[in-house]
């Protein structure tokens, strides 16, 4: 909880899950800081729990407050959170006010008492709260700025660590920001019917930092910020090495197809329409994981834990003993609640916390519903999935496709430069019967079999025929169906609906 050594000086941790990694590792001692933002955002939370972190360690804090809130009824807004200690309030943490200094001097007399205040206490950090109202008592601009740069030199003088407080219409472009050594900015805007709040460092001098927004919450914990996935350094660590051999889905025909399974550590798209059969096929693949010693992790936004393993069970997958005896792990999410960067650091923390070696996403649908900004989802994705690689798991992600069958041709995948493989599984209409077909259209680095075969679900599973001649037959079938319709000048067959379940789930 102490200081850190950053590139040009001692940092100040913040204590703020997230930020930290945010700021390359804290604030820098003896800078000026402006937090700014609009009402309700989070400024006076943010600095609140930096201040009691700080005091955690044994530093004195000084907080000043202008024309903002009493003390009384900032305290009691700050009870409800985790990292409050009434013990340090005047111990460590000393509250100040401004009001009386402001009104009966102006700003000449709230610089000699906080010059007295900072001499007397030695804080490391000094909060003030907040710098819209000083600025209103200024008789001028040239006084104002003639102010923060006296205040400045205070700051530096002494070694102290500034948070100054300003609204946003004060904020970018106001004058505090010619002082100040950095200057984050807390947002929130509506995506939906949701709320999203933003971070985002507009400058940090002395030291580089991540950019971009970031997106944070509020919880009786205080602020944590989720740095966006992309903006961050591949991680060094790797889990047990990567084995040598190939991960096989434990489908007979299916893994000859693939000469052994797909290459470890890759990350494999199973691409389909919906009921078509990806989520058994990814289902199997945890299976034989499973059956091979290794750790597993079911990822989901669609099925329930009990549900989901209930439907395997109809299929003949036995899931529920390794969940039992804590092999695999079965999450459930609701992407409609949750954003993005957050899904990813429970995934990560979850393959970190249980040494998983092989996952399954289902599906890529339910990481695009968790997106404020639809379009950083294709870099989000190669950003995860260089991690995962780096942490040694084998990927598997389902990949919703359109309903359309063969003739519709293979829609194009946004992620496939992301993906090491590509299974595609579809189903195709012909005399009021559906057949099952895939075919692998991808293998990074390794040889494959590139012939469509029909698959089968029963209660056995997912069984793939060891030869192409059915489907062959299947599609020639349908050729010569389109060929007599189009010379008796009839319609060719609509594209398939989803079809029936067979067995107890067929898509579980």
């Amino acid at each position: 909880m102490g200081n850190t050594t950053g590139e040009k000086g001692v940092r100040l941790t913040t204590g703020v899950v997230g930020l930290d990694a945010v700021l390359h590792g804290g604030l820098l001692r003896g800078a000026i800081y402006l937090v700014t933002g609009g009402p309700g955002t989070g400024k006076t939370v943010l600095c609140s729990q930096l201040a009691f972190h700080r005091a955690i360690a044994g530093e004195n804090i000084l907080y000043v407050t202008s024309f903002s809130e009493s003390h009384g009824r900032l305290l009691s807004n700050l009870e409800g959170f985790s990292f409050f200690d009434r013990s340090l309030i005047q111990s460590r943490i000393t509250l100040l006010s401004g009001v009386s200094a402001l009104e009966e001097g102006g700003l000449e007399r709230f610089h000699s008492m906080l010059s007295q205040a900072v001499r007397t206490h030695r804080p490391s950090l000094l909060i003030i709260d907040s710098m819209t109202a000083i600025s209103e008592l200024a008789p001028s601009p040239f006084a104002y700025r003639k102010f923060l740069r006296e205040l400045g030199a205070l700051f530096t003088l002494l070694g102290c660590t500034a948070l100054l407080i300003s609204s946003k219409q004060q904020g970018i472009g106001s004058f505090e920001e010619f002082i100040a050594d950095g200057i984050l900015e807390l947002d929130q805007r509506a995506v939906g019917m949701r709320q999203a709040r933003e971070l985002v460092v507009h400058k940090y001098r002395g030291s580089a930092h991540l950019s971009g927004r970031h997106l944070f919450d509020i919880t009786t914990s205080g602020l944590t910020v989720h740095p966006r996935r992309e903006s961050l350094p591949l991680t060094k660590e790797q889990l047990p090495p990567v084995p040598l051999h190939k991960s096989r889905f434990g489908i007979p025909a299916l893994d000859d197809m693939l000469e052994g399974g797909v290459p470890p550590a890759t990350v494999t798209a199973l691409m389909g329409p919906p009921g078509s059969g990806k989520t058994l096929l990814g289902l199997h693949l945890l299976e034989e994981g499973l059956r091979a010693g290794q750790n597993c992790l079911y990822f989901g936004f669609y099925e329930t834990p009990h549900r989901l393993i209930s439907k395997a069970e109809g299929v003949g997958l036995r899931l529920r003993q390794h969940v039992e005896a804590g092999r695999l792990e079965v999450q459930w999410h609701e992407p409609t609640e949750q954003f993005l960067d957050v899904l990813a650091e429970q995934l990560l923390e979850a393959i970190r916390r249980q040494q998983v070696q092989r996952l399954f996403i289902d599906g890529a649908n339910g990481l695009r519903q968790a997106v404020a900004h639809p379009e950083r989802f294709t870099t989000f994705f190669a950003a995860l999935s260089n991690e995962l690689r780096a942490l040694g798991v084998t990927t598997a992600l389902t990949l919703e496709t359109s309903m359309g069958g063969l003739e519709r041709g293979i829609p194009p995948v946004s992620l496939s430069a992301s993906v090491e493989n590509i299974l595609f599984v579809r189903y195709v209409e012909l005399r009021s019967q559906f057949h099952r077909l895939i075919s692998i259209l991808k293998v990074r680095e390794s040889g494959y079999d590139p012939s469509i075969r029909e698959f089968h679900i029963s209660a056995r599973g997912l069984e793939v025929a060891r030869t192409f001649e059915s489907a062959e037959a299947v599609l020639d079938q349908m050729t010569q169906w389109k060929e007599g319709a189009s010379a008796r000048g009839s319609s060719p067959p609509r594209p398939p609906q989803r079809p029936p379940s067979e067995g107890s789930g067929e898509d579980v």
